[in-house]
């Protein structure tokens, strides 16, 4: 099969591994094996449109893309329900963006939370996997206590934990169900990626 330079470029442009940011990724980094397999390159090319968590308005993609907006509405629509673009309203008129997630949290769990895509492509169980551990891995064994601000907590072994009596905003339901007016009961990524991992072995 033919290497893709254009899934080359999106998935170095996403992955927060940084070895596969400054380097060409072979056809079996998971980046790049995943993105393969589920996007056409009508689909990809769309995608690289974007920069990761930088919202665009559906005209902005239009211009950037200059494609008609027919083609942009239906690869729009495309890419969203395979979970590569989100879209939200988070601005000051609540205009609907475009955004392209970085993995994760983002791309790989939404793919995941799509049933059909998960069982038609299982690849995307485990790079939803590997995309949770390989990009800290090397980096993990030094989070002190409270995770240092990068999104993870490490518990001390064997010592005492203090007690911290104040929980920040993102932590309260409150914040959750004042910020938006559309909520989504939607399956546990984890639990889902390892039952399809758990099949495929």
């Amino acid at each position: 099969m033919t290497y893709r330079d254009n899934i080359d470029k999106l998935a170095r442009r996403i992955t927060d591994r940084i070895p596969a940011k400054v380097k060409k990724l072979s056809e079996t980094d998971p980046e790049y094996e995943c993105l393969n397999e589920i996007l056409n390159d009508e689909q990809c090319d769309l995608c690289l449109c974007f920069e990761v968590r930088k919202p665009l308005s559906f005209e902005e993609v239009v211009k950037r893309s200059g494609w008609p907006a027919g083609r942009v509405n239906r690869v729009l629509n495309e890419v969203c329900d395979i979970g590569m673009i989100e879209y939200n309203w988070e601005n000051e008129d609540h205009h609907k963006q475009f955004v392209l997630p970085q993995f994760v949290p983002g791309a790989a769990e939404f793919m995941v939370m799509n049933k059909d895509l998960v069982e038609e492509h299982p690849i995307v169980a485990d790079f939803f996997e590997k995309m949770t551990r390989l990009p800290l891995e090397k980096v993990t064994p030094m989070v002190p206590p409270g995770g240092a601000g990068i999104g993870m907590h490490v518990i001390p072994v064997e010592k005492a934990i203090h007690a911290n009596q104040q929980a920040v905003s993102v932590e309260k339901i409150s914040h959750w169900l004042n910020k938006y007016d559309k909520y989504a009961l939607s399956p546990c990524s984890c639990r889902r990626q390892q039952r399809v991992r758990d099949n495929m072995k």
